[in-house]
């Protein structure tokens, strides 16, 4: 079973928060930026989750972001399983390619809790520079 893996320096904290008399600003903005990852990764499949995104303060220099980011950041992790296997997988054979496409340039709500200071309010998921956003294929169970 494929697991996907997306590490993201974006907020996307799962408050569950859909209306803003539910909560604060904050709170809904964040669940904002979940929803919208989501419908993202929901373009090509139905995904389950046994989790929501797991926030950690991690040293992130050999994670892979861009290299204009260093130190001991936010990151956000969201594992999922997709209904059907390979349906990421692009012409080149990277299992996460469309996935990559689809997510690549999207716009989020930056100014949450995130801990870096994010440019260009968007999804980053190819640039070396700015890369706010990883998208891994891992074997195993979720």
């Amino acid at each position: 079973m494929d697991i996907i893996e997306i590490k993201t320096l974006v907020d996307i904290t799962n408050t569950r928060v859909n209306r803003i008399n539910q909560g604060s600003q904050l709170a809904y903005d964040q669940n904002r930026n979940f929803i919208t990852l989501r419908q993202c990764i929901e373009l090509r499949s139905i995904v389950s989750y046994d989790h929501p995104p797991e926030k950690e303060l991690v040293d992130i220099k050999e994670m892979g972001f861009g290299s204009q980011y260093h130190g001991t950041h936010a990151v956000w992790t969201f594992r999922f399983v997709p209904d059907r296997t390979g349906v990421y997988q692009n012409e080149d054979s990277d299992p996460v390619g469309y996935l990559l496409d689809d997510i690549t340039g999207v716009p989020v709500i930056v100014n949450l809790t995130e801990t870096i200071n994010i440019n260009r309010a968007i999804f980053s998921c190819k640039d070396t520079q700015t890369k706010n956003t990883i998208i891994q294929a891992r074997q195993g169970t979720n």
